[in-house]
């Protein structure tokens, strides 16, 4: 059951939201480190999850939690990431309160192996490079093959499989 209390409160941080910035609305100082916003990131979840609100029979509080997480969620990834934090405060100086990019960076595999859909493709495939790094070719051979049959035709095991087969 919600109290009137936290129900007002609620309604007041929803009808605000625009006001406050991620470190207002996290109650952290503009030089917190990732520890800090981490904690107050899930303090500020723990009480304002929306699952927590699933029960409440008024579809406008549901809303409002949702709305308060999602804007929650925001600034915790602005501020985690110290580009995004650099450009925030950037933006924060210029009156922004809000650091919304209008399209998603894209995120390149940091491994080519990252690139594998089939899970158990990939570890036969990370077992094959470990295997050539050290210079067992025979091993590293069957574990690409073994990836291979499990990754279907994925371009990345397919051509280091060539790769090794011709060298």
């Amino acid at each position: 059951m919600v109290t009137p209390q936290r129900r007002e409160r609620i309604a007041q941080i929803h009808r605000d939201l625009e006001q406050y910035s991620y470190y207002e609305l996290l109650n952290i100082d503009a030089n917190a480190a990732a520890d800090d916003v981490r904690q107050a990131f899930h303090r500020m979840a723990l009480g304002l999850h929306p699952d927590r609100y699933q029960a409440a029979a008024d579809p406008a509080l549901q809303q409002q939690v949702y709305a308060i997480y999602k804007r929650i969620t925001e600034g915790y990834r602005v501020l985690m990431e110290p580009q995004l934090r650099r450009e925030y405060d950037d933006a924060l100086q210029l009156g922004q309160r809000r650091l919304v990019k209008t399209e998603r960076e894209k995120t390149v595999p940091q491994r080519k192996a990252d690139s594998i859909a089939n899970p158990q493709a990939r570890k036969y495939f990370t077992m094959a490079q470990e295997a050539e790094r050290q210079g067992d070719k025979k091993k590293a051979k069957l574990y690409y093959k073994f990836a291979a049959d499990l990754g279907g035709e994925d371009p990345v095991i397919k051509a280091r499989l060539e790769a090794l087969q011709e060298g």
